[in-house]
């Protein structure tokens, strides 16, 4: 399934990955800035939020309208949520 987006169209894996990398990018940005703990715990409950708000239908997260987005689109943001927080969890619980 092609999921609309502007012009071109997306399918829910690239979805999926485009958002991801956006999200790890902002987790990345988050770390440096806040610390490596204190970024990690607030990294968590945004990626967390993101999801459910996602999933719940919100019609906007953060600066992003997501109002027309269609349910596997936004299953496709709560998964590239899931896959950044899922790799943040794997990330932090390695010894160093």
């Amino acid at each position: 399934m092609k999921a609309k987006q502007g012009a071109s169209t997306v399918d829910h894996s690239d979805l999926v990955e485009l958002v991801a990398d956006d999200l790890t990018q902002i987790v990345s940005r988050m770390l440096v800035e806040m610390g490596s703990e204190d970024g990690e715990r607030f990294a968590k409950t945004a990626l967390i939020k993101f999801a459910k708000q996602a999933l719940s239908g919100a019609p906007q997260i953060g600066g992003m309208n997501i109002s027309t987005f269609t349910s596997r689109e936004r299953h496709a943001l709560a998964r590239a949520s899931a896959i950044v927080l899922a790799t943040l969890q794997a990330d932090t619980s390695r010894p160093q």
